[in-house]
């Protein structure tokens, strides 16, 4: 999803330097920029609009903002061109148009701009404004793709992943979600991570998943550090379980979610996780009430669908049952894609210093360590 519009302004304005600023020594003073603006000059019009949506250096009047923005648009402006589109869609000082916000976008879009082509890809994508065609949405994120521009990659590695749009393919998904990863796109990270994790587009590495999901983890996302939680409890590789970390990490997870998301809510899935986690710490009781507890919130959720409800609480059932006969949970082994190739760019292992090694050699599981299939 795109951020919201004052975020979108901001970055936009002061993500780039006009030659209007750097003229003024960057410290523009209100009254000049506004004779810059009314001669026609498009950067100053641009900034003065933005200033006038956001109230800083100016009275906030969004009205009066978004006239400056189109005055700039309409002399190519591909900023505000983009800028225009959010604003009808969002109706901010303007009437919410989606199909004005269309015309904008793909005015800029046209010209190369990557964040109105990633704009069309989502309305194509909703059918907002348009007629629903993924195809388009993913002619359109690959654009932004080519680009550089990491929510793009990661949109187009997921209709490619999916097959949603585009001929399936999970190889080349993983290398555009490679791409947006090394430029520290979270959501690429856990879907690299991920892909490492099933073998899927790439051979099953969970020492790489470990790196790219640890990496993930440093952010203030909390999914990302509940996944490392996870990782770290469930891992089916058992050299790489560290049950103590993975209690820190999902309460973190727990943590962050009140403190980044406001949420009061605390997600059945997270839940489980503290119960996988504190279980392969050795605290069974424990992991016996949390997971009673991530049941409890289920059951609770009324917007699941009747089938995946199912799966879940068939799911933790299981893993109840192994806490309470003192036995933690791993994962199986995946099965992984039949002929999956290494992707040589991928340098996280040497980034985070994790040491390449050998899959070691299977050994017949012990009997109680919990593996469910």
């Amino acid at each position: 999803m795109r951020p919201p519009i004052l975020l979108v302004v901001a970055l936009l304005c002061w993500a780039c330097l006009s030659p209007v600023r750097a003229q003024l020594d960057q410290r523009v003073d209100e009254r000049e920029l506004l004779g810059w603006a009314e001669r026609g000059d498009s950067d100053a019009q641009f900034e003065v609009g933005v200033r006038y949506i956001t109230g800083e250096g100016l009275k906030k009047n969004p009205k009066l903002g978004a006239s400056w923005i189109e005055k700039a648009a309409k002399q190519k402006h591909l900023r505000a061109q983009h800028v225009m589109g959010t604003l009808y869609e969002d109706g901010v000082g303007v009437e919410k148009n989606l199909a004005k916000a269309h015309e904008w976008h793909k005015t800029a879009a046209e010209h190369g701009f990557a964040l109105s082509q990633h704009s069309l890809g989502i309305m194509y994508e909703e059918g907002t404004g348009v007629t629903k065609d993924l195809a388009k949405a993913a002619e359109w994120f690959r654009k932004a793709a080519e680009q550089g521009n990491p929510p793009s990659q990661t949109a187009y590695a997921s209709k490619l992943e999916r097959g949603d749009g585009v001929p399936k393919s999970t190889a080349k998904a993983a290398l555009w979600y490679l791409k947006a990863a090394q430029q520290n796109y979270i959501p690429a990270m856990t879907r690299i991570a991920n892909l490492y994790y099933t073998g899927q587009g790439v051979p099953v590495d969970y020492r790489r998943a470990g790196a790219w999901y640890e990496r993930a983890a440093t952010s203030n996302d909390p999914w990302s550090s509940n996944n490392m939680a996870w990782f770290l409890a469930t891992c089916p590789d058992e050299s790489l379980h560290n049950g103590e970390q993975a209690v820190l990490l999902a309460r973190r997870a727990l943590k962050l979610i009140v403190e980044v998301m406001q949420s009061e809510e605390q997600p059945y899935e997270m839940i489980d996780t503290m119960a996988a986690a504190l279980a392969r710490n050795g605290e069974f009781k424990e992991a016996e009430l949390w997971q009673k507890r991530s049941i409890a919130l289920l059951a609770e959720d009324k917007e699941i669908s009747a089938e995946d409800r199912k799966k879940l609480e068939d799911e933790f059932q299981s893993r109840l049952k192994l806490y309470q006969k003192g036995a933690p949970f791993a994962e199986p082994e995946p099965k992984g894609e039949p002929g999956a190739e290494p992707l040589p760019q991928d340098t996280i292992l040497q980034e985070q210093g994790v040491p390449e090694k050998p899959e070691p050699k299977k050994t017949p599981k012990k009997p109680n360590r919990g593996t469910v299939v």
